[in-house]
């Protein structure tokens, strides 16, 4: 290896020449040296050749360039070193690099003070996110700022054809200063132009260095026009709080209401994080505000705590000011969860606002507390596993049915085989409820008592038996047949018992083939089914090759008692259950259909289907969705029945079928998207949405118009719509115009 040798001593007595035979040595040349980080540090370069004026005191280097001084980093075609001043002039292919990797290139530089401070002509830089900074010239002052003249700024790739083309987007200003230590660009008399065509101007703008995620200033302003507040302006100020937290200050100016201030806070701790919401301003004559907050704690690895606090003054000012609008209720919780191996615990407190004219804010429940733990063990020696879920729950409500229950419901399953490939599950239940209620005749329950005490014990047993019988089809995949049936043994519950039992988690059934094999088909514990049946149903599948599928199955369930608890037209009030189906097509990558429906075991009468079905692939795709109900159980609990029991006799607006069709397309080509939506509701004739939205975006630049429209009423509105144009220029932001 060929040690470096210093200058001073190699060429202590003339002038001397070095040839181009030495590439591979170094050589180093030194000033006087003062201290680290000093003008007169020492400057380490290797050259092609070397030439040294002794009596002009000059070192000029030549041929592929590299110095070193103060971790500043030099290359260029050609450096002369002055040693008297400490003047380093550069030429040809000057790039100039501080040790944070801040780059600039120039035609020609005059570099002093350890090369910190220069001047430049022929400026270029490449920034973090493809950023480009062309300047005619420059001036570098403690290699801290930058100062640039006649400048342009862009993001954006030039034009492989023709690189003078203008960029998509670029910003030209008269000057610009670039501190490198804040990381922040200051523009002066800035000029936003698209393909060279100038659509913006401003005396000042403001941009952090690209490299830079989170920098206190101005953000991207919006701006358009709405029903609701006219034209309107807003311009967020964006502030850093350290390392980990920030807040957003955004301004509205507005015609027709306003001003409003939003507030939007943000903190990350080692151990969770914090969100906060605020905002306030006119609205209708009188002032709004809302909150928005949540936050989720570590206490350790084990445990954890958290809320979610939402409150607004009123819908109308959620609504004018598009912080969260057409929004029926908001609600709020506190918790503290744990998890480990096989359980999961959970206590919390809930409360509701509503917001529409529909929903009385007296009837909303507030619920506090509810606990609830779950356990599941692992595999015993034969492979049977216990589980245990527990809950404690207290409901009040103001107006209605206010409630106290508590639950335990342990299990046990285990599997076998049985010959001829059979396999099985025989599961034990047991569900064990206590209740202590009020106000049973009002909502949702709409009972004839006011008041109940009691509590029930139901056990279940279960015996389920599948039979797949596959067989390979060769190059055609694998079939699939496979008998299922389970015998359910359990009490039977009749409707004397559940009419002193309040309901609060089971207000809804629908049976499908997604419940036809569980002990119990309401979704909560609070109405039982009873009674012992049999539940049955043959599985066909077709697993093709390359992922297609083809899968299908139907089945029903048979009770050995008739029970007149279930809801009309739910299809378990028979001895024989409706019949459950479901067929799933997957034949190509480029078209599935998901088809569920329900039977009646009557006369084959559609009571319930839901389809969807997806055709296409990326360049353009289709989706349409389907969905008929024969009854409405929205509109279950809203009155009491004649006869005070919802259950036995729902109002008539139960049995208006749902019908409703959805429909969609997508494509995508090239720079272009396009989307379009509309959902149409077939028993009223009437459409409840339609959307649009088409965009463009290349490397560094997008644009997109959005255009949506709801024709159904919310809190007593005649609709809503909804146009939205946004430019997105890559590192500066996102500029919008709304129209509503």
């Amino acid at each position: 290896m060929i040690r470096p040798y210093r200058l001073l001593s190699l060429l202590a007595a003339a002038t001397c020449l070095i040839p181009a035979a030495v590439l591979a040595q170094d050589v180093t040349g030194l000033v006087p040296h003062t201290g680290a980080g000093s003008s007169n540090a020492p400057v380490s370069f290797h050259a092609d050749r070397v030439n040294y004026d002794k009596t002009g005191n000059i070192v000029t280097a030549t041929g592929h360039v590299h110095a070193i001084q103060n971790g500043q980093t030099l290359d260029a075609d050609k450096v002369t070193i002055d040693r008297t001043t400490g003047i380093v002039t550069a030429d040809g292919h000057v790039v100039l690099t501080q040790p944070t990797g801040n780059t600039v290139y120039a035609h020609h530089a005059v570099l002093q003070k350890g090369m910190k401070d220069a001047v430049m002509n022929g400026v270029s830089a490449r920034l973090a996110q493809n950023v480009r900074i062309v300047a005619n010239g420059a001036t570098r002052t403690g290699g801290q700022i930058d100062e640039l003249g006649k400048v342009l700024y862009s993001a954006c790739d030039l034009c492989k054809t023709d690189p003078t083309h203008a960029p998509t987007w670029q910003i030209r200003a008269t000057s610009a200063t670039r501190d490198l230590q804040h990381k922040m660009i200051e523009f002066t008399n800035p000029r936003l132009e698209l393909y060279g065509v100038p659509v913006f101007y401003s005396p000042f703008l403001t941009e952090p260095d690209p490299s830079v995620k989170r920098q206190t200033g101005l953000l991207i302003p919006s701006l358009g026009v709405s029903s609701r507040l006219g034209f309107f302006f807003a311009q967020p100020y964006y502030i850093t709080l350290g390392p980990t937290a920030d807040v957003t200050l955004t301004p509205i100016l507005a015609v027709k209401q306003g001003p409003a201030l939003k507030v939007d806070y943000r903190e990350a701790f080692n151990h969770g994080t914090l969100d906060l919401n605020l905002s306030g301003g006119r609205t209708d004559g009188s002032f709004g505000n809302s909150i928005f907050a949540n936050g989720t704690f570590d206490l350790n690895d084990d445990w954890r705590t958290g809320f979610s606090y939402n409150h607004a003054s009123n819908p109308n000012y959620l609504d004018d000011f598009s912080i969260l609008p057409n929004v029926a209720y908001l609600a709020s919780t506190v918790y503290l969860e744990g998890f480990s191996e096989g359980s999961y615990a959970r206590i919390d407190a809930q409360t509701f606002q509503g917001l529409v004219a529909s929903v009385d804010q007296t009837e909303l429940p507030i619920v506090a507390p509810y606990a609830q733990y779950h356990f599941v063990s692992g595999q015993d020696g034969i492979g049977g596993q216990f589980r245990v879920d527990t809950s404690v729950f207290n409901v009040f409500r103001n107006v209605g049915t206010n409630t106290r229950r508590a639950a335990v419901i342990p299990g046990y399953s285990v599997p076998f085989m049985l010959p001829a490939g059979i396999t099985g599950t025989a599961r034990v239940e047991l569900v064990a409820a206590a209740y202590d209620a009020t106000h049973l005749y009002q909502q949702p329950n709409f009972g004839t008592a006011d008041g109940a005490n009691s509590s029930r014990v139901q056990p279940y047993g279960a015996v389920y038996l599948s039979w797949p019988l596959v067989r390979s089809a060769g190059k055609y995949g694998t079939q699939l047949i496979e008998p299922e049936a389970q015998l359910v043994v359990s009490p039977n519950v009749g409707i004397s018992k559940n009419s002193i039992i309040p309901n609060e988690d089971s207000l809804d059934l629908e049976f499908s083939d997604a419940n036809l094999f569980d002990y119990n088909r309401y979704p909560g514990i609070d109405r039982l089914e009873g009674g012992s049946r049999v539940d049955y149903a043959l599985h066909a599948a077709w697993y093709l090759p390359a992922g297609a599928t083809l899968d299908g199955l139907i089945g029903q369930s048979y009770r050995f008692h008739k029970d007149s608890d279930y809801l009309p037209d739910s299809g378990l009030n028979d001895n024989a259950s409706d019949f459950v189906a479901r067929a799933i097509v997957a034949p190509t990558p480029w078209f599935n259909l998901a088809y569920r429906t329900r039977l009646s075991h009557d006369d084959l009468g559609v009571r319930m289907i839901d389809a969807t079905a997806n055709v296409g692939t990326k360049p353009l795709s289709f989706s349409a969705g389907y969905l008929y109900s024969s009854t409405d159980p929205y509109l279950l609990y809203d009155a009491a029945s004649p006869t005070g029991q919802v259950t036995l006799n729902p109002p008539p607006a139960y049995f208006i079928p749902r019908k409703e069709v959805t429909a969609a397309m997508q494509s995508s080509y090239h720079s272009w998207t396009l989307s379009a939506g509309v959902q149409r509701d077939l028993q009223s004739g009437q459409f409840d949405e339609a959307n649009f939205g088409v965009g463009w975006q290349n490397d560094c630049f997008g644009v997109n118009l959005s255009y949506y429209q709801r024709f159904t009423s919310y809190n007593l509105d005649n609709g809503d719509t909804v146009v939205l144009l946004q430019f997105t220029f890559k590192t500066l932001g996102n500029v919008g115009f709304n129209a509503l």
